[in-house]
């Protein structure tokens, strides 16, 4: 099971890319795979909602959910939205990546970089049918912290 704690805020860290979950610092809209530096655009409060895997997850920065634009399907941008948006929150499936999987609720659709995990900083989070990512857990999160 994830070790995800309610309230706590999270860096999320691509197992294949090694960049970091960021709210774009260009429209704060858009969500982009970063090089992790552990700032505030990469700082992820996760609220549970019912059952332990589900989750709503906010931005520390923006105070907006992650959420989607459109349908769940390969190639959909994730980005941040003013409502909650729920996620599940389960243990990597994908072979060799330990890590966590953050599903659209009641899909198999997973975060993901694209460009088949493209490592290069600026990358779109996208929907895909597989994403492994690390999370570290920033506790209550601080400006400055760590």
């Amino acid at each position: 099971m994830a070790r995800i704690k309610n309230q706590h805020t999270y860096s999320l860290k691509n197992c294949q890319g090694g960049t970091a979950i960021d709210l774009s610092g260009k429209d704060n809209h858009s969500i982009i795979g970063v090089c992790p530096h552990n700032g505030s655009r990469q700082a992820w409060i996760f609220q549970q909602d019912g059952d332990q895997d589900e989750w709503f997850i906010k931005s520390s920065y923006s105070g907006k959910y992650l959420g989607i634009e459109g349908n769940p399907q390969n190639g959909t941008a994730v980005v941040v939205v003013s409502n909650p948006f729920k996620w599940d929150v389960k243990d990597s499936d994908v072979k060799s990546a330990k890590g966590i999987r953050i599903l659209v609720h009641g899909t198999s659709f997973s975060l993901d970089l694209s460009d088949y995990g493209n490592s290069a900083n600026y990358t779109k989070i996208q929907l895909w049918g597989s994403g492994t990512w690390r999370q570290s857990d920033l506790g209550t999160y601080r400006a400055g912290f760590r």
